[in-house]
């Protein structure tokens, strides 16, 4: 079983699929993974630094923010169901093979995401 906890449909089209789809990409075959309530997301909380950091690139500042992550709404693992999350989700929490996410995206004519050919565990 496959719970989706991104908050938003996501569609895989599977490794067939073109990469840019031309008609209308919601109305071909594919698999729609319905969204469940609550969605597990992501909290970036930001450290106070003792002092600013900031690094140059091509001579022009940039800012360095330090930022605890923090996944909120993720359930224990259970045998026999992956958790279908979003990616910033997936890559934070480490060591879970239960927890997929969408790969190698499928567009539309204007370049929308509109789903993927693959679901991937980032673990």
């Amino acid at each position: 079983m496959i719970i989706n906890l991104t908050g938003e449909p996501i569609r895989v089209y599977g490794p067939d699929a073109p990469e840019v789809i031309e008609a209308d990409a919601l109305d071909l075959e594919c698999t729609v993974f319905a969204a469940e309530v609550p969605p597990a997301f992501l909290d970036l909380v930001h450290l106070d630094l003792d002092e600013a950091r900031t690094a140059f690139h091509g001579g022009r500042p940039v800012e360095i923010h330090l930022v605890q992550h923090i996944v909120r709404d993720l359930p224990a693992a259970r045998r026999g169901v992956y958790l279908l999350v979003d990616s910033a989700v997936g890559l934070t929490v480490r060591g879970r093979a239960d927890l997929l996410i969408g790969f190698d995206s499928v567009r539309d004519a204007a370049g929308a995401v509109v789903g993927y050919r693959h679901l991937v565990s980032p673990c």
